[in-house]
């Protein structure tokens, strides 16, 4: 299958609701990729039982969370794919028994019926107990493996002035693990681009250069990625009870890449509504504020509160919730499960949510957005083309 979206989402309990409550249409052309948060103190201690040791425990509970969230409850369970990523890891850390972890958790995740693409990070394969724990996996039909390529500053620079070191190290992965390009996804993955020191242009033109050198390193399925959200809520909406509009660049900069580049499949990704360098941590902070972050074409509308531990606590909620409903983008409770939480929540009465309840609500209402966003641009390059091939037609481009 190849996706229409790819929503990269950390391996947690408010990601896992958003994923239940997907529509048929989502849960048909979306591929979820899960970034599985690292193992803190708190939560050794806490998934070390008599019969299991922590790690292993810790990976078994995201494995089943991962199966129940996409599969469905385990009588119902139907094979279905995922990209499968532990990025915050020590390359080399491994159960308590001595197993690789990545292996050890794909392992885990294919015995409950998941399809899992395995995630090579490009920049870390230097290290070679990493790359021994990918070489001795062993891929099935309808797997393939992922080439996470980190648009950081080194390798940025790199892909400017020496492409050929990029294409030479991308060469040595897929050598190695006896992969075909061709048959490998390959992740353009900008990370955080919240800081107005991102500049669309400069990301485009970076977007490019990346692209057209995995073209020639023969990668056919190329996926573009980025998130414009910063890690504090206070960074989009300056003041408390407040709204702001902030712009999704990544979409913006995969919109220019694929409409120059119509004929090449060009997937769209993104890391839902938490930027890749929010805390991975278990524990939400007192002076966590409420918050919706509530996507619409090109753009989040972002209504902030104030901090959850003073006044109505969490059930200022409410009120946010019907500053979405009364706001010109809030669509129809029809739309998606996210939506119709939101209506309920707007009640008063109604029970008031924690920031993980708001997690699961943004990223259902997120994806099945997003995925809208997505399939009607590609329609609209479909028919645009198909105008100005019509004879005696003259289209002028906007």
């Amino acid at each position: 299958m190849n996706p229409i979206y790819v929503p990269i989402l950390k391996a947690k309990e408010g990601e896992f609701e958003a994923l239940i409550h997907l529509s048929e249409r989502a849960n048909n052309q979306v591929i979820p990729w899960f970034d599985v948060p690292p193992l803190d103190e708190r939560t050794r201690i806490t998934s070390e039982t008599n019969s299991e040791p922590a790690v292993e425990s810790y990976l078994n509970k995201k494995a089943l969370g991962i199966a129940d969230a996409w599969l469905g409850k385990p009588i119902f369970y139907e094979s279905k794919p995922i990209f499968m990523d532990l990025p915050r890891w020590a390359p080399n850390a491994q159960t308590e028994s001595g197993e690789h972890v990545i292996p050890y958790f794909r392992n885990r995740l294919e015995h409950l019926g998941v399809i899992v693409n395995p995630v090579v990070k490009y920049d870390v394969w230097d290290d070679p107990v990493y790359v021994n724990a990918f070489k001795s996996i062993r891929l099935e039909n309808g797997q393939s493996f992922c080439i996470r390529l980190t648009m950081d500053v080194d390798t940025v620079a790199d892909i400017k002035a020496d492409p050929d070191y990029v294409s030479e190290r991308l060469s040595d992965i897929v050598r190695q693990l006896k992969i075909d390009p061709v048959k490998t996804y390959l992740l353009i993955d900008f990370g955080d681009i919240s800081s107005q020191a991102d500049y669309i242009e400069e990301i485009i033109d970076k977007a490019k250069q990346a692209f057209f050198l995995a073209r020639e390193s023969g990668f056919s399925q190329i996926m573009l990625a980025g998130s414009s959200l910063p890690t504090s809520i206070s960074l989009a909406v300056k003041k408390q009870n407040d709204t702001a509009l902030v712009l999704r660049k990544e979409m913006k900069v995969w919109k220019t890449l694929l409409s120059e580049n119509q004929s090449q499949n060009i997937i769209f990704a993104d890391y839902g509504v938490r930027s890749p360098n929010s805390n991975d941590g278990s524990m939400f902070s007192p002076n966590t504020n409420g918050k919706i972050r509530y996507t619409i074409d090109n753009q989040y509308f972002i209504v902030r509160g104030y901090p959850l531990n003073v006044g109505l606590k969490y059930h200022q909620s409410h009120g946010l919730a019907q500053i979405v409903i009364n706001s010109e983008h809030y669509l129809d409770q029809k739309f998606s499960w996210g939506d119709k939480q939101v209506s309920l929540y707007s009640n008063p009465e109604y029970k008031s949510g924690n920031p993980q309840a708001w997690i699961a609500i943004d990223t259902n209402h997120h994806i099945e957005t997003v995925l809208m966003e997505i399939l009607e641009f590609r329609h609209q390059l479909i028919a645009k083309k198909a105008r100005s091939n019509q004879p005696g037609l003259n289209i002028h481009n906007d």
